[in-house]
């Protein structure tokens, strides 16, 4: 490769990546403070409750087959069915999400209490037996309504037991463990994976040349904010800060 548009290529990485960061909020609880591997998506902090949390989704997911209506009053006001697709792909779906906006990480930590999946449980479980004398349940279905509603709730009252402490988590966007295959943002990685991924890009667009590939890496940079999802194990060395509250 020329060595001019080496140069241009390491700046624009030492700028955009190296000199920038992705957030993620969460409950200090949810950190390993005491392993070299502070935090593993492949762990979930809720795994003990998911299959009774699915169950309760698949048992809703029929009702509303039946004629169950319930609207979802949060941040915002979505449909049942809506908000228990969203809940059960993060369920399925390993894996954190970091985003390059600082304000959404804290809103996070601080809103959802660390956790979308349980604070969108606490808003159903709260407010949905309220449901229970619709056309859609007999009598059996109510009383199992009832029940398993009140159990997800109390299993999730033992989980908000355990005091929040909101915090961000502040990482180089040059951090290796955002490095995979399916990852489509190309401003991230150590400089050997971005040099790696801009000759490609850049070769398939005709535009690894020195009059195009400073507009070619503009283009790529013009995303005021994206969001990332972590795969891989973050060590306590590729922290740059625990941002307290």
């Amino acid at each position: 490769m020329d060595k001019k548009i080496e140069k241009i290529i390491k700046q624009h990485w030492h700028q955009m990546i190296d000199g920038c960061y992705l957030y993620h909020g969460m409950s200090l609880n949810d950190l390993d403070l005491e392993s070299q591997i502070i935090l593993d998506p492949r762990k979930n902090p809720l795994k003990n409750i998911v299959p009774l949390l699915m169950e309760y989704s698949e048992f809703l997911l029929d009702s509303i087959k039946r004629g169950l209506e319930f609207n979802v009053n949060d941040f915002y006001v979505e449909p049942l069915q809506k908000v228990l697709k969203w809940t059960i792909r993060d369920i399925k779906n390993p894996g954190i999400d970091f985003t390059t906006n600082y304000a959404d990480a804290a809103a996070y930590a601080f809103n959802y209490a660390g956790s979308q999946v349980k604070h969108n449980f606490n808003i159903i479980t709260n407010t949905i037996s309220g449901c229970k004398n619709q056309a859609c349940f007999n009598a059996a279905e109510k009383k199992r309504f009832l029940l398993i509603t009140k159990k997800v709730r109390g299993l999730l009252l033992l989980e908000s037991n355990i005091k929040h402490k909101p915090i961000v988590l502040k990482v180089k966007r040059s951090c290796e463990a955002f490095q995979n295959a399916s990852v489509k943002e190309l401003n991230l990685g150590s400089y050997q994976f971005f040099l790696r991924q801009v000759t490609k890009d850049a070769n398939q667009n005709s535009s690894l040349t020195l009059d195009k590939i400073t507009f070619f890496l503009h283009q790529k940079s013009q995303t005021d904010n994206f969001n990332v999802r972590l795969v891989k194990p973050l060590y306590q060395n590729d922290i740059e800060e625990i941002i307290e509250f």
